[in-house]
């Protein structure tokens, strides 16, 4: 009994455990596993994926989850070169030449926005997030077909669009065959600091802590818990509208299924990292550990030569193992609970 009181924190962090394990074992199977090239495309994919799962860390942690974040990412990052390059081929954009930085400032406020409308018919419709989230995932993917037709738009050769790709392309330190550091991953890296901060350090965090932990009694105390669930759906929505300008400048021509599927891999990155589906547990370094997991895996994979159809089945499997360490948090934090008021009655 004394024993499984230690099971939570040893699932808590169990992620670090895994991820030197998995170092370790892609670090044996590939020669330039360790190169500076390799590290550096980790980081990179793990720059997109690690900003889209703090949005989902601050929704999870209230007890709600967001499942448009993928179709909020593809759809900013359309946006966002479609208002900048010329309406002719090859380009296929709006021919509207927006100055590209009132053209970041336009998909951010987008993404805020449409995490806005999701928060409000949350709150004020009293709506299921699932059923939200899911139709707010179609009608954004929809939106995607509709600005592109079909026709990718790119923004490769319009020196403009430059400016645009800085955030996903340009290194903030490039010493060729020693170090090479992208913008995206110092920026992402802010954004997990700041995300901590919020969290751990600020009366925000603490509310939203308390409205996952028990949203009656967190009510009861005070705390004006849809104003915080609309303002975490807000924040989901800004950073899925960063991570798509970061992922255009990667990329650098839009195809309509841009972030497709990239929702999956967000939740099973948040859940395996610690972040409970029932809200209220969870820390930014756990998540963190998460994404690091998951980049690290398709990396590996894909340097080991993997089937493409194999790597479906690996991706499978790390997903119903996120869940069942969820299900196994929930299950002896609930029995720890039961023996401490057990144990307090007697």
């Amino acid at each position: 009994m004394q024993a499984s009181r230690y099971v939570p924190t040893l699932l808590d962090h169990l992620i670090w455990v895994i991820l030197v394990g998995v170092f370790l074992f892609f670090v044996t199977q590939s020669p330039v596993f360790l190169s500076s090239t390799n590290i550096t495309n980790i980081l990179s994919a793990a720059a997109i994926l690690g900003v889209l799962v703090v949005g989902q860390t601050f929704v999870l942690i209230t007890g709600n989850f967001d499942l448009s974040t993928e179709s909020t990412l593809g759809l900013a990052g359309l946006v966002g070169m479609f208002l900048i390059v010329p309406a002719a081929a090859p380009h296929w954009g709006g021919g509207i030449m927006l100055n590209p930085y009132l053209a970041i400032i336009v998909i951010l406020a987008m993404g805020a926005c449409v995490g806005y409308i999701i928060g409000a018919l949350i709150t004020f419709g009293k709506m299921n997030n699932f059923i939200v989230t899911l139709a707010m995932l179609l009608i954004l993917r929809g939106l995607i077909m509709a600005f592109t037709k079909g026709t990718p738009v790119s923004g490769l050769g319009f020196e403009p669009a430059e400016t645009y790709f800085w955030l996903g392309h340009k290194a903030l330190v490039d010493i060729p065959g020693v170090v090479k550091i992208p913008v995206a991953v110092v920026a992402t890296a802010a954004v997990f600091i700041v995300g901590h901060i919020i969290l751990n350090h600020r009366r925000f965090g603490r509310e939203l802590y308390a409205i996952g932990g028990n949203r009656q009694a967190a009510i009861a105390s005070g705390i004006d818990a849809d104003k915080r669930v609309r303002q975490v759906y807000v924040l989901s929505g800004l950073l899925a509208a960063f991570a798509g300008w970061m992922l255009a400048g990667r990329v650098g021509s839009i195809q309509a299924n841009l972030g497709e599927g990239y929702i999956f891999t967000v939740m099973a990155a948040a859940v395996i990292g610690g972040i409970s589906l029932q809200g209220g547990r969870g820390t930014m370094l756990g998540a963190l550990g998460g994404v690091l997991l998951l980049s690290t895996i398709d990396r590996g994979l894909n340097l080991m030569n993997v089937n493409v159809f194999w790597v479906k089945v690996i991706q499978g499997l790390i997903i119903m193992l996120a869940m069942f360490i969820d299900a196994q948090r929930v299950r002896f934090s609930t029995s720890e609970a039961r023996g401490a008021a057990t144990e307090k009655a007697a």
